[in-house]
């Protein structure tokens, strides 16, 4: 087991719960062509529609699918997005999108609508996202009942999804790997609460409601440790009364509250009463029924707070109830409040070697999020686990790690038999300018693996990181697929698709931009329209 101290690469604050955000797209027009992808593939699937593939009208549609997909994916590569809908305009990464804009456009004006008709608040899709997350948002957004055509079914290890267009189940949760939230419009978060202002239980019934709202008052206007001592002796004798009849959301009110007050009274008058009452609001029966309720306040920041001061008996708990979570939201909920609070990675170190496979996944996705030092040490090993549900969590933590010892064992995964395994390698590799420790060379290794490979994502993820690399090496190794080669006398060469070239030219521009523009104006005449299509307009911009 790795040493007991830890640390995080960067701090986080209780405040901050969402753990599904990376880096944000950085300017207007950028987000707002993101934002059009997602728009454009929410049509394509709605056009395409519960049928299956009969005729080549039908085929048709689903290659158009399958190009918005492949366009989706390419804008999350770079970028998370952060989406709300707040009276009934799009607000992209805090920035409001032009009602005008959204009108001459068809297309993110039908997205809108469809959000508001099916009261979504927001949208946040982490960088990086899983193209089988990405149509299952798509699938979502359309509203359909029944799974649409081309939307795979959802399954833990989240596998590829372009490379399998067929009827299948329906997606059951959205939420397994943390990298798509969709939150309804009632699901904001509360606004602050001025200090003071609200002292009373979020429900309390009959007299014991009565009852704890006058001491709440009590102790809310309490200025002295005299009349708070007073006021905490009335509050601790009802919390009592509350605990034993399993009054939650009585209990939620009075941490509420006492959290609250700690804020107004600073170090004046009442410091120490309110340290008496935040003491037994810690003992472990009290935390379990305030860890229950913890999925359904609208504002944890107050309640997250309690749970730190009760340190690892606090992350326990919310552990616990994470891995015994059935709905998504609530465990999305338990995750990400367990990231805010920083704590637990003793236990969860002792965790990664349950032999529940859905306790091992969360374990590692939690590592990954909370960016322990250590992490790494613990998760490399289950890159050779047996379960692919576990092998793909741990792919993906390390990546959420980046440290050079796990990017340069995820890129060891390169020929995992499980797809999204290796998709996730082939990511790695774009995060990392090569390998270390004498083996062969990132590059090399990558370019070798992709003339191996049959799923088209794992393919178009090793193309963009070639790009990435911008090696010598990399941009022959992408010259060879964008450019083909002349063949030899009595050699019969295989065309490379359409989209493998198109994604080997973007890859190049992005590598050195107009220094291989020469290179690519040949293929403004290729014989494939598409390949053409695409030489043209990157040349020009």
């Amino acid at each position: 087991m790795p040493p007991l101290g830890y640390r995080r690469a960067s701090p986080s604050t209780i405040a901050a719960v969402d753990s599904g955000l990376h880096h944000g797209i950085p300017d207007g027009p950028a987000a707002r062509g993101t934002l059009r992808a997602l728009a454009l593939l929410v049509d394509r699937l709605a056009t395409l529609g519960d049928r299956a593939p009969a005729d080549e009208r039908d085929a048709a549609q689903v290659a158009a699918v399958r190009r918005a997909l492949r366009q989706y994916t390419s804008r999350i590569r770079d970028a998370a997005m952060l989406c709300r809908i707040i009276d009934g305009q799009f607000v992209l990464a805090g920035e409001p999108v032009d009602r005008g804009l959204t009108r001459e456009d068809p297309l993110i004006d039908s997205l809108l609508q469809r959000c508001l008709n099916l009261d979504i608040g927001g949208i946040t899709v982490r960088q990086g996202a899983a193209p089988n997350e990405l149509l299952s948002l798509a699938q979502l957004l359309t509203g359909a009942s029944r799974p649409t055509m081309g939307a795979p079914r959802l399954s833990s290890d989240t596998p590829t999804t372009m490379s399998s267009i067929a009827a299948v189940a329906p997606a059951r949760e959205l939420l397994r790997s943390w990298s798509v939230l969709v939150t309804r419009a009632d699901q904001a978060p509360a606004p602050p609460v001025a200090p003071g202002a609200e002292q009373a239980p979020t429900r309390a019934e009959g007299a014991t409601g009565s009852a704890v709202a006058t001491a709440l008052a009590m102790f809310a206007a309490s200025r002295s440790d005299e009349s708070a001592s007073r006021a905490a002796d009335r509050l601790l004798a009802l919390l009592d009364d509350a605990e034993r009849r399993g009054e939650a959301q009585v209990i939620e009110g009075m941490a509420r509250s006492a959290m609250q007050y700690v804020h107004t009274v600073g170090t004046s008058g009442g410091r120490l009463a309110v340290e008496r009452v935040l003491r037994r609001l810690q003992h472990r029966k009290t935390l379990e029924q305030l860890a229950d309720r913890l999925p359904h306040t609208p504002d944890r920041a107050l309640l997250l707070e309690l749970f730190a001061r009760a340190g690892e008996v606090g992350a326990e708990l919310l552990v616990t109830r994470l891995m015994h979570a059935e709905d998504a939201q609530v465990r999305r909920t338990y995750f990400d409040s367990i990231v805010a609070l920083d704590i637990g990675a003793t236990l969860l170190y002792d965790l990664v070697h349950d032999p529940r496979w859905y306790v091992v996944r969360n374990t590692v996705a939690l590592l990954g999020e909370m960016g322990l030092e250590h992490a790494d040490v613990v998760v490399l090993p289950l890159l050779a686990h047996a379960d692919d549900r576990i092998r793909t969590a741990a792919a993906r933590a390390l990546i959420r790690l980046g440290t050079a010892k796990a990017l340069h064992g995820v890129q060891g995964a390169v020929d995992d038999p499980n797809t999204e395994v290796r998709r996730l390698a082939a990511v790695s590799y774009g995060l990392s300018s090569g390998t270390a420790g004498g083996v062969r060379p990132a590059t090399a290794r990558l370019a070798g693996a992709l003339e191996r490979e049959t799923d088209e994502d794992v393919a178009l993820e090793m193309l963009a990181s070639l790009g990435k690399l911008g090696s010598a090496d990399a941009i022959q190794r992408l010259l060879r697929v964008a450019v083909p080669l002349p063949a030899e006398q009595g050699e019969r060469v295989v065309p490379r698709e359409s989209y493998l070239r198109i994604a080997a030219l973007e890859a190049l521009i992005r590598a050195r931009g107009q220094a291989v523009v020469s290179a690519l104006e040949g293929l403004i005449n290729d014989p494939d329209p598409e390949v053409a299509a695409a030489a043209a307009r990157l040349t020009r911009s």
